[in-house]
């Protein structure tokens, strides 16, 4: 968590310089809580858990309709149980996409964004002499939602995002993520 918390803050920093000579009034900081879906999949064996996860993310609106989005999100801790083994994962991502909204009108507008992830899941067996495995994935991200303005300054936003294979094991198991949630942004 401290190695995640020390990532965000330096990707935060980094971004500041490029973010104060933007228009301020065009940058957005955000938060969701949801449900993720955690799914491992196997040749012969499959497993599907819902969790509750987290994102915070800011972004940049060069227009109306175009911008661009990052952010650090966590897919929440899974069991899973194998005829053999018992095994904990957690996975996480940082995220850089582009977006693009639809205004319906003043207060409703929809949006999506393409982009990639990095996603990070770590795999602790706690069988006797189990294994401990880390991998970096980088995955499409995809993702749809709704914004509604409840003010100049905040919206409530409700969205949907893929952010695919997170774990990949030759002939073995992978590892899929992909959330809904809700939460509030906030524009400058």
């Amino acid at each position: 968590m401290k190695k995640q918390l020390f990532a965000a803050i330096t990707v935060t920093a980094l971004a500041l310089p490029m973010l104060a000579q933007a228009q301020a009034e065009n940058i957005y900081i955000g938060g969701n809580l949801g449900r993720s879906e955690l799914s491992v999949s196997a040749p012969e064996f499959k497993n599907e858990q819902n969790k509750t996860s987290y994102k915070i993310y800011a972004g940049y609106d060069f227009n109306t309709n175009f911008g661009m989005e990052a952010g650090y999100a966590d897919f929440g801790s899974m069991q899973v149980n194998d005829y053999s083994e018992k095994a904990k994962v957690d996975s996480t991502a940082f995220y850089a996409a582009a977006t693009a909204s639809l205004p319906l009108n003043t207060q409703f507008s929809l949006f999506g964004k393409l982009g990639a992830s990095r996603n990070q899941t770590k795999i602790k067996s706690s069988d006797v002499g189990g294994f401990s495995e880390k991998q970096n994935k980088t995955s499409v991200l995809i993702g749809f939602g709704l914004n509604y303005a409840i003010n100049k300054n905040l919206a409530a936003v409700a969205e949907y995002e893929n952010f695919g294979k997170t774990f990949k094991i030759d002939d073995g198991p992978a590892i899929k993520a992909h959330t809904m949630s809700a939460g509030l942004r906030y524009k400058f």
